[in-house]
C-alpha cells in the first residue's frame, strides 16, 4: 500500500473536479483568473493516486466555484461521521428530495435556450446523479437501522 492509497477517494474526487472544470488546461486558467496561478502539471499530480500532492483548499474552493459543484468539499463533508448517523431516515429522505430538485434545476438550465447538453453541463448533471445515488444508499442504511426486526406488520 502506498502512502496515498488510503486517500484514493480524494484523488478520484479531485479528478472529477478537474474534469467538471473542463480539464487540466481550463482548470489551470480558472485558477489563475480567480485565485492564483496553479500549473497544469501540478493539477495533474493532484489527481494521480501514486503522487503525494493534494490540492490546497483555496484551489479546491476556486475550482468548485468555477464548475458550480462541491465535488471535493461535498465528498469530504459526506465522509465525516455525523451525530445523526444511520437511523435518521426523515433527514436522509429530505436530502434525497433536495437532490432531486437540484437535478431538475440543472437539467432545466442545461436545456434552456438550445435544448442541448454540453460537456460541462453533462459533468455537472452526472455529479448530481452520483450524489443522488449516495443519498439513496444513506436512505437504505437508515431504513435498515430503523426496521423493527421480527415483526410481521399489521394484519
Amino acid at each position: 500500500m502506498t502512502p496515498t492509497e488510503p486517500n484514493r477517494w480524494l484523488k478520484l474526487k479531485t479528478k472529477l473536479l478537474i474534469k467538471a472544470c473542463g480539464g487540466l488546461e481550463e482548470a489551470s486558467a480558472a485558477c489563475e483568473a480567480s485565485c492564483r496561478p496553479y500549473s497544469v502539471p501540478h493539477l495533474s499530480r493532484c489527481q494521480k493516486v501514486e503522487k503525494p500532492d493534494f490540492l490546497p483548499i483555496d484551489i479546491v474552493h476556486c475550482l468548485e466555484d468555477y464548475c458550480g459543484q462541491a465535488i471535493v468539499t461535498g465528498a469530504m463533508a459526506a465522509a465525516r461521521p455525523t451525530a445523526t448517523g444511520a437511523g435518521c431516515i426523515r433527514d436522509e429522505v429530505s436530502d434525497w428530495g433536495e437532490r432531486h430538485g437540484e437535478l431538475s434545476k440543472a437539467v432545466r438550465q442545461a436545456l434552456a435556450g438550445d435544448d442541448f447538453i454540453d460537456d460541462r453541463e453533462d459533468q455537472a448533471i452526472r455529479a448530481i446523479i452520483e450524489r443522488g445515488r449516495d443519498d439513496m444508499n444513506h436512505i437504505e442504511a437508515a431504513l435498515d437501522a430503523r426496521r423493527r426486526r421480527g415483526s410481521a406488520g399489521a394484519a
